[in-house]
């Protein structure tokens, strides 16, 4: 007697390569070699962006940067890490945090890392530890849509908080307090992976499934084109505004443990690759230098 046919695991039936080749979650940890052919870090930056020359500048009195880790496996990871811009190469490893953040913005005046996880837990990275400790869970978001983004001008202004569900992605005003969210509008973008906020009021956003910077509006949501980046995108990932000079700064991953830490053009869309971090997935959130400790020798 033949054997019964066996049903799929549940583990074989979400592998769908075809369906991870945009995503605005974390990159799982098959995915490299079922879907790209190669172990996970195996690979070197590709596209433009990564042919260009550049120098990885030394380590100076920059903006304190902070950027998580999300990376399940290799150096560094699940941590929160901290560094001096813009060396990103040169980051040191704070403390472990296990779960998903897709959205981190820092208040100056209280000295807190505000973080967003992929459960609309809203609370805060603790820059000491690396641990996150959740205040309110956010509300009024739509059916199917995960958070991508955080950003605020100053504590004292609206948060803003990106979503998508891979095919839509939204721009809502969340209150800190109760969690509440409003929603300001459609973007008009597929996969809206993060949006930052310039100390003027302006905001920009990183759309991965066209790999393109776009500004934002506030007021409604809608999107305008800036440019492309250059770099095939995909996966969780962040970009954060230095309030000091106004440089945009974007960590951009594209799989594999492949990223690089970058500026963007805000006139063209263009990423300049500044310095290649541990491979990982991160989002960041960078502190004014004014408000910085230091001494010079």
């Amino acid at each position: 007697m033949a054997e019964p046919a066996k049903a799929p695991k549940a583990d074989d039936e979400v592998r769908d390569c075809a369906a991870l080749r945009n995503s605005f979650k974390r990159e799982p940890d098959w995915y490299s070699e079922l879907c790209l052919g190669h172990a996970y870090g195996a690979k070197a930056a590709k596209g433009p962006a990564a042919e260009a020359e550049f120098t990885v500048m030394p380590k100076t009195i920059g903006d304190t940067t902070y950027q998580f880790n999300m990376r399940a496996t290799g150096t560094g990871a699940d941590s929160l890490q901290s560094f001096l811009l813009p060396n990103a190469n040169a980051a040191t490893i704070i403390g472990p945090q296990t779960g998903n953040i897709y959205g981190l913005e820092y208040d100056p005046v209280a000295q807190k890392i505000w973080a967003v996880n992929d459960t609309l837990q809203l609370g805060e990275l603790n820059k000491t530890t690396g641990a996150f400790t959740s205040s309110v869970t956010i509300t009024g978001v739509a059916a199917g849509h995960n958070p991508t983004g955080l950003a605020f001008q100053t504590a004292a202004s609206p948060f803003y908080m990106s979503t998508s569900d891979g095919a839509t992605s939204h721009l809502y005003t969340v209150v800190p307090a109760t969690g509440v969210a409003t929603l300001v509008g459609d973007t008009g973008l597929q996969i809206l992976i993060d949006i930052a906020i310039n100390a003027s009021g302006q905001m920009y956003g990183h759309d991965i499934f066209s790999d393109s910077i776009y500004s934002i509006s506030t007021v409604d949501g809608s999107a305008t084109l800036v440019g492309a980046t250059g770099v095939n995108a995909n996966f969780a990932q962040g970009i954060e505004f230095d309030k000091t000079t106004g440089v945009l700064y974007a960590w951009l991953y594209e799989g594999s443990g492949v990223n690089r830490f970058a500026s963007i053009d805000l006139a063209t869309g263009a990423a300049t690759t500044l310095a290649t971090p541990l491979a990982g997935e991160y989002e960041g959130a960078t502190t004014p230098v004014s408000l910085q400790a230091f001494s010079v020798d």
